[in-house]
């Protein structure tokens, strides 16, 4: 595993998948449901494959019991109104998918969009997260360590696997679910400190990269 990341990426950036409420676990007097928050469906990036790592010691949970992960209307994380409920379990079935059970408030917006999955009406959650460790894959599914592999960006071949992430909120959206073709969308807005530290990521990949390319050249000059 390497703590390389993809290009364009910017650590604590919170990303979303997309995956599915199941409307026949609504349990209407625990005023509970459980989801699918994630099965880690491949997502076709402009650097490559993208994949969530879905197992115990890839996803960090501990939100659960600290301050807790939030059930959100469509990722609005300001105003408290729009916190739907909180997840009470989370858990891995061992049939590659995250799955949690949610607990609506007892406020107007969380009755409103219990009855709406109850009846059906909402099938879609988002899942929120951000991702801390990559771990780089060619299409032949060897590691690659970009320390010493030389590694083209525009090479379709490469997988990033996402083997160490951290799960922040959930959100009920309208979209609808496809594990097949994962919608993945990122926060519209970057502040001046995350585009700084994207540059000079980028920077030092590029530096690393003319080094690596000048010590290849020298290896066969001679």
């Amino acid at each position: 595993m390497t703590t390389f990341t993809p290009r364009g990426w910017s650590p604590g950036l919170i990303e979303k998948r997309y995956a599915d409420i199941t409307p026949s676990t609504y349990d209407a007097d625990a005023r509970t449901v459980e989801c699918v928050i994630s099965r880690g469906s491949p997502v076709q990036r402009f650097y490559g494959t993208e994949v969530l790592r879905i197992d115990p010691t890839a996803v960090i949970i501990d939100r659960l019991i600290g301050v807790g992960i939030p059930f959100l209307d469509s990722h609005q994380q300001i105003g408290i109104d729009n916190a739907l409920g909180k997840f009470t379990r989370i858990w891995f079935p061992g049939d590659g998918s995250l799955v949690g059970k949610v607990k609506f408030n007892d406020t107007p917006k969380g009755t409103l969009a219990a009855g709406m999955i109850a009846r059906g009406e909402i099938g879609g959650v988002s899942a929120g997260y951000r991702v801390l460790d990559w771990e780089i894959t060619d299409e032949d599914g060897d590691v690659l360590d970009p320390e010493y592999d030389r590694i083209a960006w525009d090479d379709a071949g490469l997988t990033f696997t996402a083997a160490r992430w951290e799960l922040l909120e959930c959100s009920a959206v309208l979209v609808a679910a496809d594990a097949t073709a994962a919608i993945r969308g990122l926060e519209a807005h970057h502040n001046i400190d995350d585009v700084r530290a994207r540059m000079m990521a980028r920077e030092r990949m590029a530096t690393r990269q003319r080094m690596m390319d000048a010590q290849s050249r020298f290896g066969l000059d001679n």
